[in-house]
Parts: structure tokens; sequence; C-alpha cells
């Protein structure tokens, strides 16, 4: 019998970490959904330049904030240790260093919005919209890596209800923001893309001011103290770095890897292309419980090597890894047995239904690969371990999956489906890397515990 059926003290502290955390992704998710939807009756020229701009705003917000999985990890251990101390000290650095990065991002990009838009191939009319775009979000960088930032900060924590309820009022902002200003309501001007990102950048300046409101009134257990934040302090920030900088590097590699493969899968046709694309968006809500109990993971097992504590590290991983089976093999089961009435919720084309079905139906074979691949990473991350995790990922993707799509589709000139069998053999890999990684890691006996420096000396 599965543990997270016999312990429900397991499973009840495992679904109030996780569920959060997987709202809140959907929820962030729906920021860049609403924007095209808004904006898209406006035609193709301004949805065109939304679609970019906030592509570009995302990804940089993004990728910088990764480095707060550094934050969460250290925050996560000197929990479980009761070290609330060190926790806020890390905090405080943690404030410092998002709007030092975001300070520093915002600047660079709002004074060469022209020359980063220009890195894509668009037609004059959408280049100068979407450079406006650009400009108008990363006015507020500093207060978007900020709050991306800290809210990676709670998750450690544990608290992924305070982030999830910060994403629902950041949409409504978004959402209303977005239907006066694009289209010019209630006696506003009509401001098109221009309505669009400033209703984003104002969206995340109050799930800025919420969220930090929040750490300064101590809530959820974790108080921010202004004297941390007064300077710079090297071996806090060494560790944040240490522990940050291959999640960062993950994270830019992944994303490479993304327009890479996006490249090569055009040469597959518009029709095939087109089937690819509601695929991903279909398997991308998938992701979505895969993603929670990771975080999930990260912030469970750290609190159990923090506290020094065998049993609770057990317990945590397999429980993580049971559950984000079961999530994952619900839907592996629905892509398996309704593939084309998926497909068609998103398309009435048939041409595009009968591939888009048929990548679903492949899709299933990769479900539980995934989710393993998700969890044993986030146990990875949550035991300090945020190095093999990154190299795993960037192995997979640069040694297998790239040198392969280029291969099948370039090389052999096969179609679409058969590129998808690529995907699955990829995390196929992936997962029994992780699982080797995560059996040399943590042993059954948690013994890998007396190695450990503790949290309180590693930050001082």
């Amino acid at each position: 019998m599965l543990l997270i059926f016999k312990n429900q003290t397991l499973r009840a502290t495992i679904q109030r970490t996780a569920l959060p955390a997987m709202l809140e992704m959907v929820l962030y998710m729906l920021i860049g959904i609403v924007d095209v939807a808004v904006v898209g009756r406006l035609g193709a020229v301004p949805l065109a330049a939304v679609s970019l701009g906030a592509e570009i705003f995302f990804q940089i917000v993004l990728f910088l904030a990764a480095l707060g999985i550094g934050s969460a990890v250290l925050v996560a251990q000197a929990r479980g240790a009761g070290n609330v101390q060190e926790a806020e000290q890390i905090a405080g650095q943690t404030v410092l260093l998002g709007l030092l990065l975001g300070s520093v991002s915002g600047l660079l990009v709002f004074f060469n919005a022209d020359f980063v838009v220009g890195l894509f191939k668009v037609e004059p009319a959408v280049h100068v919209m979407a450079v406006r775009y650009v400009q108008i979000t990363f006015t507020i960088a500093p207060l978007a890596v900020l709050y991306s930032m800290l809210s990676s900060l709670y998750r450690g924590w544990g608290r992924t209800d305070i982030p999830m309820y910060v994403a629902v009022v950041l949409n409504v902002v978004n959402c209303v923001g977005c239907y006066v200003l694009v289209y010019g309501k209630f006696g506003f001007p009509a401001m098109g893309v221009a309505g669009s990102a400033l209703a984003t950048a104002l969206a995340h300046v109050v799930g800025f001011v919420i969220v930090l409101s929040v750490l300064i009134r101590g809530g959820g257990g974790l108080k921010l103290r202004w004297e941390e934040t007064k300077r710079l302090q090297r071996q806090v920030l060494k560790k944040i770095f240490s522990l940050g900088t291959p999640s960062f590097l993950e994270q830019f590699f992944n994303n490479l890897s993304v327009m890479i493969a996006v490249y090569l899968i055009v040469f597959t046709g518009t029709v095939s292309y087109a089937a690819h694309q509601v695929g991903v968006i279909v398997e991308s809500i998938s992701f979505m419980p895969g993603f929670g109990i990771a975080i999930a993971a990260t912030s469970l097992v750290g609190q159990s090597v923090g506290a020094r504590d065998k049993v609770r590290l057990m317990q945590s991983t397999r429980g993580t890894i049971e559950f984000g089976l079961l999530f994952m093999g619900v839907f592996a089961l629905l892509f398996a047995l309704f593939p084309f009435q998926i497909a068609g919720l998103f398309t009435k084309d048939a041409a595009i239904i009968a591939i888009a079905g048929l990548l679903i139906r492949i899709a299933s074979l990769e479900q539980l690969t995934i989710a393993l691949s998700m969890v044993l990473g986030g146990i990875l991350k949550g035991s300090g371990n945020t190095r093999t995790p990154m190299m795993i990922t960037v192995l997979a993707t640069w040694a297998y999956r790239i040198p392969m799509l280029y291969l099948v589709i370039v090389v052999l000139d096969q179609p679409i489906q058969i590129a998808w069998l690529v995907f699955i053999s990829d995390w196929l890999l992936r997962s029994i890397a992780f699982y080797i990684a995560y059996r040399h890691r943590i042993k059954p006996d948690g013994s890998f515990l007396a190695t450990l420096e503790p949290v309180s000396e590693s930050v001082k």
C-alpha cells in the first residue's frame, strides 16, 4: 500500500504545500494568456507585439529569479533546524539581491529595448509596438524580479499559500487593467499594446507590495529585519549563489533549447507545427502537478535536512514521489484514452486534430517519467544539491534531445510524431539519471545527513 494512503499526516502536509504551488503556477501562466486574449481582438500586429514583448519580459524575469531557489533551500533548512534568525537573515539578503539584479536588468533592457526586440525578425510595425511593451514593463523590473524571488522564498519556507493568494490578486489587477487600458474604458484612453504592458507592470507592482508587506509584518512566521538589508553579506550571498546559480544556468539552457527545438520543428510543416503547439499547450497543463509537487519536495526535504530528521526525510521523499506519480498518472490515462477529444478543445481543423491527437497519445507515455524527473529534481535541490539537476538537464537537452531532433527532422525528414518519440526517450533517460543521483544522494537510512554542514554555520 502506498505510504501517502497509510500516513494521513504526510498526505495532508504534501497537499497543503503542493496544491497552492500548482494553482500559483497556473495563475502566473494566465497573465500572459489574458494579455494575448484581450489584445488579440485588435488584430494580428498588436497580438504579435504583445506575444513577443511578454515572452521577453517573463523569460528574463523568471531567468533572474531562478537564483531565488538558493534562498528557498536555505530557508527550508533553517526552518527545519528551528533557526528563524538565520531564515530572516537570508530573507534580508534576498531583498537586496533581488533589487540589485532587477535594477541592472531593468536599466540594460530599457535602454537597449530596440536591440533586444531586433533579435527577433518581425515586421516593422510589430517591432515598434514590442519595443514599447518591453520599455514599459522593464521600468518595474526590480520589483518584478523581487516579487518572484520573495515568492520562491515563501515556497521554501513551506507557505506556498501566500504566493498563491498574491497571484490571485495579481491576476485580478492584470485582467481589469488590461480591459480598461487596452480598450479605453471608464474614461481612460485606449492604449492598445501599451495598455497591456502597463496592466502587466501594475499587476507586478501590486504583487510586490503585497508580498513585501506580508514579509515586513512577519506573515507566515517569516519576518524581514531591516538591519539585514543595510549591507551585502558576502557569506550569505555566497551560499545563495552556490545553490541558486545551477538553477539559474538550468533555466538559461532550457529556455535556449526550447527556442532551438521550435526552430527545428518548423521544418515539419505548418500543419504539423500547429499540431505540435496544441500538444505543447495540452501537456503544459499536465506539468502543473509536477511543478507543484517538486516545489513541495524541495521545501519538505529541506526542512527535514535542517532538522536532521531521518524518518521525516525518508517519508517526505517517498511521499512526494508517490504523489507525483499518482497525479500525473491520471493525465497519462486521459491523454491515452481521449487524445482527439482533448485536441478538439483547442482547434476545429480536422487535419490539426488528427496529428495533435496522436501527439497527445504519445505524450501519455512520458507523464510518469516527467513526474519522476521533476520530483526527484526537487528532492535533490531540497537536500542542497542543485548542481546535479542542472547537469542532468543540460546534458539530456544538449547531448541528446537537440542532436536527435536535428537527425530525425532535418537529416531523416521524419514526421512530427517521430520527433515526439525523441521527447519520450529523453524523459526516460532523465528519470533514470535522476533516480541514480537520488539513490546516491539520499541513502535508504538517511545517513547522508551526518555529512552535511549545519545551516547556521554555513551562512555566517
